[in-house]
């Protein structure tokens, strides 16, 4: 497959025409990919396939919640939580709309996509890095100072280590809901911490 090529035509879709996301939307996904692309390339990945699931995450992100439970549901790998299906069902139906309109077969890739927002354990180090570049991205103010930089120059996995945990407190803090597949990642990797 052609990443590049793949990042291109994710870039038209959700730039322009009725699927085109927000500005705000669109800024941000642009910075994940980015992010992505830079994070690959220091892990010997394919950057551009970072850089096309980048786009991608969240093109389904301001459909209906309807409609983005529908393309969730029909995603082989989705997962049946109630959280998911209320909160997080856009990483999903991105991947299925991946697979379905733009021909992507690369599971890794589409693992990326569809576990973008809650994370899961055992994550490739594709999934890895589009997890925390969403998190990372520099559009994002919550961010301590220092924190992204260090983060950066982190291999995949000491680079979860540090931002999942961040992740919670952050949505503990502001009084929202941690899923609960985040929450079983947290105790993978603090077993895995504590196994070390």
């Amino acid at each position: 497959m052609d990443y590049a090529e793949l990042a291109s035509r994710v870039e038209a879709r959700i730039s322009g025409g009725p699927a085109a996301l927000s500005p705000r939307r669109l800024g941000h996904s642009r910075r994940v990919a980015e992010l992505a692309a830079r994070l690959c390339e220091r892990a010997a990945i394919d950057p551009e396939r970072g850089r096309a699931a980048g786009l991608a995450h969240d093109m389904c992100k301001e459909l209906p919640k309807e409609e983005q439970a529908a393309l969730a549901a029909a995603y082989p790998g989705a997962a049946a939580s109630a959280f998911l299906r209320d909160k997080a069902s856009h990483g999903p139906a991105a991947a299925f709309l991946l697979a379905r309109d733009f021909g992507v077969d690369d599971a890794e890739l589409l693992g990326a996509v569809a576990h973008h927002t809650l994370g899961r354990p055992g994550m490739s180090d594709l999934e890895v890095i589009v997890y925390c570049a969403d998190k990372l991205e520099p559009g994002r103010g919550e961010l301590e100072a220092g924190f992204r930089e260090r983060c950066l120059g982190l291999a995949p996995g000491p680079l979860l280590a540090e931002v999942v945990p961040r992740s919670v407190r952050w949505l503990e803090s502001e009084g929202l809901a941690v899923a609960p597949e985040t929450r079983e990642l947290l105790e993978y990797l603090e077993g895995k911490k504590i196994a070390s």
